[in-house]
């Protein structure tokens, strides 16, 4: 018998509700989601938020869509880029 592989759960239930908006073939709300690949909502609402903010996803005010991200995948182009964010420096002791 094969060994099962380690998956990342997280990342399993976001390609789930990606799989999920791409099939509705229209913007679905995320309660709609939630129930559609057995989610609670507040999970649902999490992950939306973070497929939003990588552009996977975009909101509506009618749901959720594909967003550009997705389109530049299945062209082959390569991601957009991002500005980088400035690092935070954190004091290690005592006020500096």
């Amino acid at each position: 018998m094969a060994a099962q592989p380690t998956l990342i759960h997280s990342v399993v239930r976001a390609l789930n509700l990606l799989d999920a908006v791409g099939a509705a073939g229209g913007p679905v709300p995320a309660k709609r989601l939630a129930r559609t690949v057995g989610l609670p909502l507040a999970t649902t609402y999490h992950l939306l938020r973070t497929l939003v903010h990588e552009g996977y996803l975009a909101r509506t005010p009618d749901g959720y869509v594909l967003g550009e991200r997705v389109d530049a995948l299945a062209a082959g182009a390569p991601p957009p880029r991002r500005p980088q964010e400035p690092p935070r420096l954190v004091a290690l002791a005592g006020g500096r």
